[in-house]
């Protein structure tokens, strides 16, 4: 169940940035946008642990907090190397 939170956090803050960045659901390089959100989303809950919002051992708010930072990141260095 811990892998369905995961997924489930990293694809819904994934669609919520790619609509605040770039206005639309899918862009250009949406799958690495894609990939940075899950791995944002994986490492906001390793890093910041347990604490706040746990569901199925996987720490939703940490999660959502590090698939914004990493997701933000990432569209800043694409937009950079455009």
């Amino acid at each position: 169940m811990f892998w369905v939170v995961w997924a489930v956090v990293g694809v819904v803050v994934w669609w919520a940035m790619s609509m605040i960045c770039t206005g639309k659901a899918a862009g250009s390089g949406w799958w690495a946008s894609l990939i940075a959100a899950l791995l944002g989303s994986w490492l906001g809950d390793l890093v910041l642990g347990d604490w706040l919002w746990m569901w199925a051992g996987f720490n939703v708010i940490a999660g959502a907090i590090g698939a914004v930072v990493l997701t933000w990141l990432w569209n800043l260095v694409v937009k950079q190397l455009k």
